[in-house]
């Protein structure tokens, strides 16, 4: 009978041991898989960031701010003043120089005046290869405009100022009413044509103007 109990206990010792190192194994396995997998992890992490980092700093480019000159009449629609500005950066000429549009038809934040109706509309904009851009207003541009050779200058050379002098992408300007290039906003100065810049226009430092 003690030996029948001696080899009972040792039997049950034996299984202690074996379940014992079973589960030994099993832990063992499982450390070994979480390691694996930690290292595909951290490797697929790395390539994914990899392939998304381009973005990143294409967007984060996108996303910086750009200073630009908008130029709006003085208060004797002499000369043009430039204003600065902070838009956001696109990255595409087209889409940057519709903001510095935009902003002019908001008109100056300080003593300036403004050189577009307030009803003005930008209906389309776009850059060609030539380097000519194409901006198209509604009609509110010439209807509410009010008239005289000065002002209707203003208007022309604030628009293709703004646009040639902050892009160097853009040569000339095309301005078009309702899609048509029509002969004039307010009937002194033709719009048949791209219009360059004109330098003459813009009011120097310590320039004063001829009229009292």
């Amino acid at each position: 009978m003690r030996r029948k109990g001696k080899k009972r206990a040792q039997k049950a010792s034996q299984k202690r041991k074996g379940q014992k190192g079973d589960r030994v194994g099993k832990a063992l396995v499982i450390l070994i898989l979480i390691g694996i997998s930690l290292i595909l992890l951290y490797q697929y992490r790395q390539a994914l960031f990899n392939s998304i980092k381009p973005r990143l700093e294409k967007k984060r480019i996108l996303e910086e701010k750009k200073i630009i000159l908008l130029y709006f009449s003085d208060r004797e629609d002499e000369y043009l003043v430039g204003e600065r500005r902070e838009i956001l950066g696109k990255g595409r000429v087209n889409e940057e120089a519709r903001e510095v549009i935009l902003e002019l038809i908001k008109g100056p934040k300080g003593r300036l005046i403004p050189t577009l109706p307030p009803r003005t509309r930008l209906l389309a904009l776009r850059v060609n290869n030539q380097g000519v851009a194409e901006v198209n207003f509604n009609k509110a541009l010439s209807k509410d405009h009010p008239g005289g050779s000065s002002a209707e200058m203003m208007t022309i050379y604030s628009v293709v100022n703004s646009l040639t002098l902050n892009f160097p992408q853009i040569k000339k300007v095309q301005i078009l009413i309702e899609g048509e290039t029509g002969d004039s906003i307010a009937g002194h100065l033709s719009l048949n044509q791209p219009i360059s810049s004109n330098l003459s226009l813009i009011k120097k430092a310590g320039k004063s103007s001829g009229k009292n």
